[in-house]
């Protein structure tokens, strides 16, 4: 069985982000699955592999692929909103898989192009659990030299090994503020929020960034909720 899982640590997002992501995860696939979220603290409901300590925010995502979770995994970002069916994503059962990154779809981060993302991943625990034993071996030269777990990613797994999502699903995978906003959601599975706005600034605030202006757009509280 597929299992479906997030990282939940600290203060950065509320419990809401993993309910809603099980909830909404649970409304839009047909194929069974298990949930399971990596967290510093225990979740009512919600299945939990307690955090090993001593890494720090994205950093640990990382236990994700120290064999803890076994088989195929399917790996969310919190700040992900489900409008579409993901059947095909959990069933996915080739080499390991990212995102390529939400950047590449502007002109002016033509760089980005290829570039594997880790917002949303899907692999084989048995292909991947090297990940795990390379990063804890070199933790402080990983976590030092790269940016984030998305930049340690794309440096050590090898192009050959490795595929991007977009490229399996066209269309299904979109960024918000880049691809979608303010409603173009129709035919998408997976809306992947990354800096501002926020899913919750999406739906309350006027939100101004150094390329555009997000007005509250209502149709995302349809879609992120319990």
């Amino acid at each position: 069985m597929v299992t479906v899982t997030c990282v939940f640590w600290g203060d950065k997002f509320s419990k809401d982000y993993v309910y809603n992501l099980k909830s909404s995860v649970e409304r839009n696939t047909t194929i069974p699955h298990r949930f399971v979220c990596l967290s510093d603290q225990i979740l009512s409901g919600i299945e939990t592999i307690i955090l090993r300590p001593g890494l720090t925010g994205w950093w640990n995502k990382m236990q994700m692929f120290d064999g803890r979770i076994e088989g195929r995994v399917v790996y969310l970002d919190l700040d992900t909103v489900i409008v579409g069916n993901i059947d095909g994503l959990l069933q996915y059962e080739g080499k390991f898989a990212g995102i390529e990154d939400l950047g590449s779809v502007n002109e002016h981060q033509p760089h980005l192009k290829g570039k594997l993302q880790s917002a949303v991943l899907a692999w084989d625990s048995k292909e991947a659990d090297w990940i795990w034993n390379f990063f804890n071996f070199r933790k402080g030269l990983c976590t030092s030299a790269f940016r984030g777990d998305g930049e340690f990613l794309e440096r050590v797994v090898p192009t050959h090994k490795r595929v991007l999502l977009q490229h399996i699903f066209p269309g299904e995978i979109k960024s918000y503020k880049y691809d979608v906003y303010p409603d173009k959601y129709k035919d998408t599975s997976i809306v992947c929020f990354h800096g501002r706005p926020s899913i919750i600034q999406s739906m309350t605030e006027t939100v101004t960034t150094s390329m555009a202006t997000y007005e509250p757009q209502e149709w995302v509280s349809k879609y992120w909720r319990r």
